[in-house]
């Protein structure tokens, strides 16, 4: 499984350098660089060795924005609009339940 996170945090974060600096959407770039770091911080969760718990509200913070963004801004990437805020709130998750230790 970690394997598999692995190979999504470098597979977003290749798109994600490619459309910041070859790409013509940097919205694009941003939504992609927010997913890798959603991946790589969920990737310490299962190697039992947790950010803290500010570092998850600076995630879904930057990933509610980045849904916000992109369902009423850039109309056209709905798709990644849900995908944001489906993960921050994934995120949300994981802070209530690191909050609770």
């Amino acid at each position: 499984m970690q394997l598999f996170y692995i190979l999504v945090i470098v597979l977003f974060l290749g798109f994600g350098i490619y459309y910041l600096f070859f790409g013509n959407s940097p919205a694009v770039a941003v939504h992609f660089l927010l997913i890798a770091l959603y991946f790589f911080v969920t990737l310490f969760e299962f190697r039992r060795k947790p950010f803290s718990r500010n570092v998850y509200l600076l995630v879904i913070l930057l990933l509610i924005a980045d849904g916000i963004a992109n369902l009423f801004i850039f109309r056209t990437s709905l798709l990644s609009g849900i995908v944001s805020i489906f993960f921050a709130f994934i995120a949300w998750q994981t802070y209530q339940r690191l909050k609770k230790r």
